[in-house]
């Protein structure tokens, strides 16, 4: 099943368990160059914002007009795009059309059980071939008008002009223990710095860091001695204690780091320094980080252009 099925697929299902989230109403929210954009076409555009985990008894009436401005907005973009796509002569062939239909009728196992869904979802197979030419119609607009493909001679040039963006960072390899000043306790910094007094103390009569790490720290790094593994800035919240992590050398242990979080300690197993990455290395991520950003860059210029020219009114 392809993309666009498999959306439709899932929408619909969504449809059919959020009936009392919303009346079937008629009334027209917007419109975008004298063609309506009905309120029962927001309401099913909602659905598919909404995110499943959710469970519909957990979005409340401000989450629900969030969405709405969403889907509004959603559909108006989609019809601007679906009047440009008729303009450019990008039209949707009726066996492109039927094939698109089948797809769907795929994912519900049969074209009974579609017909059933769209019964208990109270829309018309009329309306949702109607829907369906749209996105089928922007999909090819898409295809045709704002799809992008980088060779890898175009790939090398971007690489070349932006290496400072391609570098693995400096990484440390760390163990730490960390007692938390916990606020909801009296004298809970007290407490942190008892405990970590306790087990410095233990580590210079020479015990293993891990071993005294799985006793004293109150991190979950505990239970693996206290360690961190390889990371790289940011990955210890505090910066304070980062700090202090990123200037030790190889087999060097901390001093007490207080914080207002709590106090660190931490053992330095290795270090690796900076490198720039090779191009064949960052060459895929970059054709797909490069093609999203600038399809996104297309896409939006396009839709900004339309609505200046457009009459929408909500």
């Amino acid at each position: 099943m392809n993309r666009l099925a498999k959306k439709i697929v899932v929408t619909l299902l969504f449809v059919l368990t959020s009936s009392e989230l919303f009346a079937v109403v008629d009334n027209v929210v917007a419109t975008v160059n004298g063609v309506p954009i009905l309120k029962k076409r927001v309401d099913r555009e909602v659905t598919a914002l909404i995110p499943q985990a959710s469970y519909h008894a957990n979005v409340d009436d401000e989450k629900i007009k969030e969405l709405e401005k969403k889907a509004v907005d959603s559909l108006i973009n989609k019809e601007l795009l679906f009047q440009y796509a008729k303009k450019q002569q990008i039209l949707v062939s009726d066996k492109e059309l039927s094939e698109a239909e089948e797809a769907v009728v795929r994912g519900f196992s049969g074209r009974k059980n579609f017909q059933q869904a769209l019964a208990q979802a109270k829309i018309p197979l009329s309306e949702f071939q109607n829907e369906l030419k749209t996105e089928e119609s922007i999909r090819k607009l898409y295809e045709q008008k704002i799809k992008l493909t980088f060779s890898d001679d175009d790939l090398k040039a971007y690489y070349e002009k932006n290496k400072y963006k391609f570098k693995e960072p400096e990484k440390i390899d760390v163990q730490m223990i960390y007692t938390r000043n916990n606020p909801e306790v009296k004298n809970g910094g007290q407490i942190a710095k008892k405990r970590i007094d306790e087990a410095m103390a233990s580590i210079k009569k020479g015990e293993n860091f891990a071993t005294v790490a799985s006793k004293y720290s109150n991190d979950m790094t505990r239970i693996k001695g206290g360690n961190l593994g390889m990371i790289h800035k940011g990955r210890i919240e505090n910066a304070m204690a980062e700090k202090v992590a990123f200037a030790l050398k190889k087999g060097e242990t901390s001093t007490v780091v207080e914080t207002d979080v709590g106090c660190f300690i931490f053992h330095l197993n290795g270090r690796q320094e900076a490198a720039q990455l090779s191009f064949e290395k960052v060459k895929e991520s970059l054709r797909g980080e490069l093609t999203a950003s600038r399809e996104k860059e297309k896409m939006d210029s396009l839709l900004e252009s339309l609505k200046k020219q457009a009459k929408i009114k909500r």
